[in-house]
């Protein structure tokens, strides 16, 4: 088997010293460091094809040439490599011999090449590694001086009566050579304040650098162990400039980058944010930070410390009073915070808006949140990104606001998922959530929208938008929203497939109401498994749980859903075939509330639609019906019943009559759709009112049977 060994293709060798620190410029015979600590180089490889012999050791030999390629071997070893599953392996060069590698071994200074070659049958020395510079550092010893500079200079400072931790150490060379060798020699160790260290002032904990006059601050700190690097390429912390998270985001590079603003010395002042073409990441700490806005740009991700709580008893944030999350307080009440860019073509995606809390400004009338407004633009919108763990107050307009175009999708926002999202209202102010013109796909998973007060306002409003009836919301979820403490929970007025489940509700007088003032209409509306608490509709005879009031609706299904108390009305609707109401659980204390337009009344005809009514009123007629259409699945039911006359079933369209030419409803009569070579709609029974049988005529009595008056005796006076 041919066995191949490659070096690491990021080679790390380092000069280890088994015993102690000593100084890189050592030799066996300098004054710094003992004859018999041995010099030692460290060693990744790579072997692939590992012997199959179970032991995971490979004998390997190592040697060190002037040339890449031909020469003499300055010096060589074999040792026994230990290599793991994927053929890695470490070992220290010279550890088989007392003194290490030969001190000589780079006296010259010229290149030195360093060849490996598993010492198995077949296998060849593999192509030859330059050693990096550290190794030369071992003849470094041979120099009398330090950077041009007397040992003198790189004596240890005297302590000085203002002590600091035992632990603090600090560079004091001026020369690059010198700091890079971090000899025991260079490396000065005080209990000073810096500036009482030669050539070095500044803060402690930061590591100085040369910067061709002599020594100035780095960017990498070390502190009680712990060394952090500041301001990287595409690394900027907001506490390093004096305008903050502004003047990071102005800072940073073309392509983007990531700000950290945790440091409880940043400027809490966020001011107007536009991060332009920048894909920019911020972080923000557990602070109040003041926000006049923020524009929504591509690669946008703005995350706090969570939205729970503020500090107690105060609802906002400070450096001396941190909050549980991070907060944001709108400094300007006439522009809304978050605002998508009025430019056609230039969506804003992947945009993440991630654990915070955000306050309207106070004293606001007409402030929106978050407003996403594509009613002007074309190609343009938030599309595919996230809001999450937020948590939005004191706004007197609106909390979030998606608006759309009126007569076109030509630009919407799609593709959003907020998550965790929470809007309480203020008394008397605008929707918590409206979403108005065209917009596509947005979902809202776990949300919670609210107002002040039983009877204050609506929640939520989805529909139209006036001068045009092209543009509205479609494909719009909402899974386990809670929704409570108003007049109206959810209004509808012109959207197309809109689903609310497992929805709760607390403290509403009317939950979902379906208007159309708009001229749009509403077609598909699911409301289901969803609980209404006992206070939810009832507001003097007039509340509801769902309330359709034009007959533009159609499709709407309110099933599977769970009532408490005594509502004034389950269902109320003015358009008679549109609301199937099926499967509900209804757990009052009193008998089931009304509901209207749940059964149907049409005319019969050859065709006859139900929509996905269950329960079917007929107006005598003449004409068989033959077809039924409905929305009604494989194994519902629909009953049919007369209503002062009678009507007839025939075969020829979607009716099974088993047979039969014709049957006359006198009645009722029940068919349960199927899809068993159909769909078909079957009969399964019937029921025929049947009549009493007329009472008995009263008998006659005749004159002579009758007993005659007694004549009554006069009496005399």
């Amino acid at each position: 088997m041919r066995t191949v060994v490659e070096a690491a293709a990021s080679m790390l060798v380092l000069l280890l010293l088994t015993s102690g620190l000593c100084q890189a410029q050592c030799t066996v015979n300098s004054t710094g460091c003992g004859s018999g600590i041995p010099h030692l180089v460290k060693f990744n490889g790579v072997v692939n094809g590992i012997p199959t012999n179970g032991s995971g050791v490979v004998p390997v030999k190592f040697t060190i040439y002037t040339d890449s390629t031909g020469g003499t071997p300055l010096w060589q070893e074999v040792q026994n490599a230990q290599v793991d599953a994927q053929g890695r392996y470490e070992v220290l060069l010279g550890v088989t011999a007392t003194e290490g590698l030969p001190a000589d071994l780079f006296a010259s200074g010229d290149p030195r090449w360093l060849g490996v070659q598993v010492m198995l049958p077949g296998s060849d020395e593999q192509p030859r590694v330059l050693l990096v510079s550290v190794p030369y550092a071992m003849e470094a010893a041979n120099a009398q001086t330090l950077g041009g500079l007397p040992a003198s200079a790189f004596a240890r400072a005297a302590p000085a009566t203002t002590s600091l931790p035992s632990s603090s150490t600090v560079v004091a060379n001026s020369s690059p050579s010198a700091v890079a060798a971090a000899t025991d020699a260079a490396v000065a160790v005080s209990s000073a304040p810096t500036s009482s260290i030669e050539g070095r002032t500044g803060p402690v904990n930061v590591i100085p650098k040369y910067s061709g006059g002599g020594f100035t601050n780095s960017q990498i700190t070390d502190a009680s162990g712990a060394v952090s690097m500041q301001n990287l390429a595409n690394i900027l912390f907001a506490d390093r400039y004096s305008g903050g998270v502004p003047d990071a985001v102005a800072a940073c590079p073309a392509n983007g980058c990531i700000i950290y603003a945790l440091s409880p010395n940043v400027n809490l002042n966020l001011g107007t944010i536009d991060p332009g073409t920048k894909a920019i990441t911020i972080y923000l700490g557990p602070y109040t930070f003041k926000v006049n806005q923020i524009t929504l740009r591509k690669g946008l991700k703005i995350i706090g410390m969570g939205a729970s709580g503020g500090a107690v008893g105060t609802g906002t944030c400070s450096v001396a009073l941190p909050c549980n999350g991070t907060a944001l307080q709108s400094s300007s009440g006439s522009v809304p915070v978050f605002v998508l860019p009025q430019i056609s073509n230039t969506p804003a995606t992947n945009v993440l808006l991630q654990g915070f809390r955000l306050y309207g400004a106070p004293g606001n009338t007409n402030q929106d949140g978050i407003l996403l407004d594509t009613s002007t633009t074309v190609n343009n919108g938030l599309w595919y990104s996230r809001i999450d763990d937020v948590f939005i107050s004191n706004f007197n307009g609106i909390g979030v606001h998606v608006k759309g175009r009126n007569a076109d999708f030509l630009s919407t926002s799609q593709w959003v998922l907020f998550d965790h999202l929470v809007v309480f209202r203020n008394q008397g102010g605008g929707n918590g959530l409206r979403l108005e013109g065209a917009s596509f796909e947005l979902r809202f998973r776990n949300c919670q929208i609210d107002g002040s007060a039983a009877g204050d306002g609506t929640n939520i409003y989805l529909g139209g938008i006036s001068g045009g009836v092209g543009g509205y919301p479609i494909t719009i979820v909402f899974e386990g929203l809670i929704s409570q403490t108003a007049a109206t929970a959810v209004q509808v007025n012109g959207a197309i497939n809109i689903t609310f489940y497992g929805s709760h509700h607390e403290k509403v007088w009317g939950v979902y109401d379906v208007i159309d003032n708009m001229g749009i209409g509403t077609h598909g509306l699911t409301i289901a498994d969803s609980y209404f608490a006992g206070d939810v509709a009832t507001n003097g005879g007039a509340g509801y749980e769902l309330k359709v009031e034009t007959p533009l609706a159609f499709g709407i299904n309110f099933a599977r859903n769970q009532m408490f108390g005594q509502p004034d009305a389950t269902v109320l609707s003015t358009n008679l075939a549109t609301v199937a109401y099926q499967d509900n659980y209804y757990d009052g204390t009193l008998s089931l509330p009304p509901t209207n337009g749940i059964t149907t009344q049409i005319t019969a005809a050859t065709t006859i639609n139900t929509h996905g009514v269950h329960s079917v009123g007929l107006n005598p007629s003449a004409t068989p019906i033959t077809t039924i259409q409905s929305t009604l699945g494989p194994g519902e039911t629909v009953t049919l019943y007369t209503l002062s006359g009678t009507a007839t079933l025939a075969p020829g369209g979607n009716i099974n009559l088993m047979g039969q030419t014709s049957l006359t409803i006198n009645g009722t009569v029940t068919l349960v759709r199927t899809d068993l070579g159909g769909p078909f709609w079957v009969v399964v029974s019937q029921w025929t009112p049947t009549l009493p049988p007329p009472p008995p005529p009263t008998p006659m009595i005749q004159n002579s049977t009758r007993p005659r008056a007694r004549p009554v005796p006069r009496v005399s006076q």
